[in-house]
């Protein structure tokens, strides 16, 4: 007979304030901890967003360096032994898109039976490289071979490291981005006034916001023109930016430059994203590409109208009729004006958003049947 919780190993970049990890920290806290415990594998070095929640809940974190062209073999050996020497391991669970092709041989030859490649994205950076090329061509190989399961946030994200013979086989498996419901359900009014004076944000300025790290995928710099362009419709404007990353003082400069830096807040990293997007009037995503974003289940769980890209896929949608889709080849004018019309629409019940998350099991209080099924833990 078993003792104690088995332990599920998830494959990260790092414990950081982003989509997938967040969808992770929303699982951890909801599970039975005394029947599945998480550990954590990170690449990152340092100490993440987190780290010391994950402690808290009984977790344990494990780092070893990143692969890179020239040694594969040796990532492959790293993770191998690792998943020997610090298990054992009822499943190993890898997030990493193509790189899960490696983990899924080292989870093979560490003799662990679950072994689950979870797609959360529909592109990848360096596409057009000829050994980024390889490697996709190569990992993707390494999944089909070793991973005992396939999943995946969405059909697009499914497609992208499946195939799409995978996906109309039905040996994938579908499981939601699940948040923690109540906690983007819970904000009061006089609290959202609060953090807008807190901000210096005046009762009847419009507010733009987005969270994302400052990366290529998140398209920052669209927000330059399009700022622009609504300043010359209402003056009275503001866009909030939640994130970092390596792109943010590139943005900083380029707004500098445009006359434009005093309309910005940059707000860094957040933990209390749900009480910051109630203080939006729109969420704005121009994404050149994305999975399932997380973000964009966040706003319209504090009810916020949204504006997004058509490379956002329609399954982020929640039918609450909050978000609109534009072309990233659509005039800014366009934008501008179907972010003003977003504006001014009326955020729906608490019970219609509750129902809509619910009936596409998006509700993490709700989703731990899914895991103990994705599992095998009875």
């Amino acid at each position: 007979m078993r003792q104690g919780p088995v332990r599920i190993l998830h494959i990260v970049g790092g414990m950081f304030r982003h989509g997938v990890e967040t969808i992770l920290m929303n699982y951890y806290r909801h599970i039975d901890r005394n029947k599945i415990q998480f550990d954590f594998l990170t690449m990152i070095p340092g100490e993440h967003d987190y780290d010391t929640e994950i402690r808290s809940l009984g977790g344990r974190i494990f780092s070893i360096s990143p692969p890179n062209k020239s040694q594969p073999l040796k990532h492959l050996l790293d993770l191998t032994s690792l998943m020997q020497q610090e298990g054992p391991f009822w499943a190993v669970h890898a997030h990493t898109m193509h790189h899960s092709g490696l983990v899924m041989l080292a989870a093979k030859l560490a003799g662990i039976k679950i072994r689950i490649s979870h797609s959360h994205n529909t592109s990848d950076w360096g596409e057009h490289l000829l050994w980024r090329k390889i490697y996709f061509v190569t990992a993707k190989i390494l999944i089909r071979r070793y991973a005992t399961r396939l999943v995946a946030c969405g059909s697009d994200a499914a497609v992208y490291l499946f195939g799409k013979s995978l996906v109309k086989s039905g040996k994938v498996i579908f499981l939601p981005n699940a948040l923690d419901l109540e906690s983007y359900l819970s904000l009061d009014e006089s609290r959202t006034l609060f953090l807008r004076r807190q901000l210096g944000i005046l009762e009847d300025t419009l507010v733009i916001g987005h969270i994302g790290r400052f990366s290529p995928q998140k398209n920052h710099a669209f927000f330059i023109p399009l700022l622009r362009q609504i300043k010359s419709v209402k003056s009275d404007v503001r866009l909030i930016l939640v994130g970092e990353g390596e792109l943010r003082k590139q943005l900083e400069n380029e707004l500098l430059q445009n006359d434009l830096y005093d309309d910005v807040i940059f707000l860094g990293v957040r933990s209390d994203i749900a009480e910051i997007m109630s203080v939006f009037n729109v969420f704005v995503l121009p994404s050149i590409y994305e999975g399932l974003p997380v973000v964009l289940l966040e706003a319209q769980a504090t009810g916020t109208p949204c504006v997004v890209s058509s490379a956002v896929t329609k399954e982020a949608d929640m039918g609450l009729n909050l978000v609109e889709y534009l072309d990233l080849k659509s005039k800014t004018e366009d934008w501008c004006n179907v972010i003003l019309s977003q504006s001014k629409r009326i955020r729906p019940p608490r019970e219609l958003i509750i129902d809509k998350f619910r009936q596409r099991g998006y509700d993490a209080s709700v989703s731990e049947k899914s895991l103990i099924r994705l599992y095998e833990v009875l």
